[in-house]
């Protein structure tokens, strides 16, 4: 019997899901999360924070990591002509300090990741875990209309994958 639920089944509701205007500053993006986190009983989810222009479109995704190497002091970003070897983060001091304080004022439009991929809402869950795989993705914006309706994570895949995997089933006679 073929596996018929669609992403929408298995979805964060976008209002469920926090998300963000590009201009809001790091420390701004770090209270949303946080204040999320709480909401999910201290389970730290959601790992990424959906951003939007002032027409309410989608215009990138700030993760967790793209959120706390925002906050790193500029002498250990690496260019194309410098290699940083970790060591050098000792240099740094105290990272939470007031140095981290003046990073987390950035507006999170400079460190936010483009969306590289979204699914459809009534996309089957093998596309959206095909799209997540081949992008190497965790999570992905569902859309409907061409606007934003929810998140869809590759852990809400990965347990319906698990849930197909494990569970009992009679053998098809002939």
């Amino acid at each position: 019997m073929p596996y018929k639920k669609k992403v929408r089944e298995v979805m964060i509701s976008l209002k469920d899901y926090p998300h963000i205007p590009y201009w809001f500053s790091l420390r701004q993006a770090v209270a949303i999360v946080r204040e999320s986190a709480i909401k999910y009983a201290g389970v730290f989810e959601p790992r990424g924070v959906l951003v939007f222009n002032e027409k309410y479109e989608i215009v990138g995704l700030l993760t967790l990591r793209d959120i706390l190497k925002g906050l790193e002091p500029g002498f250990l970003k690496e260019s194309d002509l410098v290699k940083v070897e970790p060591e050098l983060a000792v240099v740094m001091g105290d990272l939470f300090g007031p140095g981290m304080k003046k990073q987390a004022e950035r507006p999170v439009s400079e460190v936010m990741e483009p969306i590289k991929v979204s699914v459809q809402a009534d996309d089957s869950l093998a596309k959206a875990l095909f799209l997540m795989i081949h992008e190497n993705v965790g999570m992905m914006p569902v859309m409907e209309a061409n606007r934003v309706v929810g998140m869809v994570r590759l852990m809400d895949l990965f347990l319906e994958v698990s849930q197909a995997i494990l569970e009992k089933t009679e053998p098809e006679m002939p």
